[in-house]
């Protein structure tokens, strides 16, 4: 994949070294990415990034466009795992997620009144994990919410949105009532999942294709992610990927009526999409990191 790997790690090694976060909350500047770290090292290519991440405390995150990046592109299990959740007749309260999505906007230095927008579009693809349009002028602003029904109840997610959004549009500033939409883009096409065998991140989007460009950084990543039929993979591998991701699907989880079977729902999702061997300790594991 490198022909000058030992090259490229020997150089990294002489670089300056990054800045400690006292909160372990970091984030890059070029992949964009936010992470929860103990060292300020990038967690999925350590000894090849050129990069080092930088605390939240000595440059806040510039904007929540990273958080649409994970919505998007990472495994929609938590989304899924959030829909179950949601489909109860115990009441939820709109005003709790809105509450945990500024509070972690606020706890990693994102200011959501300079973006408004893309503040509302973060909230609404964090929790259904689906590409969202805008329709925009002066009279509304209308999101249009593609293919929800590959992770939510559209009966669930819409009435539950139509409540928060609102309230997040008061927030950070926006004048102009709020509509829902809703689009079946997909079809019954399968979603495309994948793995890297560079970085070991995980990627579910689009439909699925033998192999993929690096969604996160396609002008500069030279590995090539493969469906996961083609790749090899365990199940500490997907617990890593949410080890170092913040905490934004715990919060959100979280403001959710808990469900008595929401492990067994994950186990569910792991097996039958993901083609993972769970046992019982690596389960509870994910389910805490996720809030469940």
């Amino acid at each position: 994949m490198f022909d000058n790997k030992q090259k490229i790690m020997e150089r990294v090694q002489t670089l300056p070294k990054g800045t400690r976060s006292a909160t372990g909350r970091y984030w890059c500047v070029t992949c964009k990415m936010l992470f929860n770290l103990e060292e300020p090292v990038c967690p999925y290519m350590p000894k090849m990034c050129v990069n080092t991440p930088v605390p939240v405390e000595l440059m806040p995150a510039e904007s929540s466009i990273t958080l649409e990046k994970m919505g998007l592109f990472y495994p929609k299990v938590p989304q899924k795992l959030m829909g179950h959740l949601a489909d109860t007749e115990a009441p939820i309260e709109a005003n709790k997620l809105v509450a945990a999505y500024l509070g972690f906007l606020r706890d990693w230095g994102i200011n959501p009144q300079r973006e408004p927008l893309q503040a509302l579009k973060s909230f609404i693809i964090l929790l259904s994990g689906c590409e969202t349009a805008q329709r925009v002028n002066e009279n509304e602003v209308t999101f249009v919410v593609t293919d929800l029904a590959r992770t939510w109840k559209k009966e669930r997610l819409l009435p539950l949105l139509e409540q928060a959004l609102p309230q997040l549009a008061e927030h950070v500033g926006l004048r102009q009532p709020i509509r829902l939409d809703e689009m079946d883009l997909m079809g019954e096409r399968p979603s495309g999942r994948y793995f890297c065998p560079m970085c070991r991140k995980f990627f579910e989007f689009s439909t699925q294709r033998e192999t993929i460009t690096c969604p996160l950084m396609s002008q500069k990543c030279m590995a090539t992610p493969a469906a996961i039929a083609k790749s090899k993979y365990t199940m500490a591998d997907m617990i890593h990927v949410y080890a170092v991701a913040p905490d934004f699907y715990r919060r959100l989880m979280r403001a959710l009526p808990p469900a008595p079977d929401a492990r067994d729902f994950l186990a569910t999702l792991l097996t039958d999409e993901w083609n993972l061997t769970v046992d019982p300790d690596a389960l509870a594991q994910l389910a805490e990191l996720l809030g469940v």
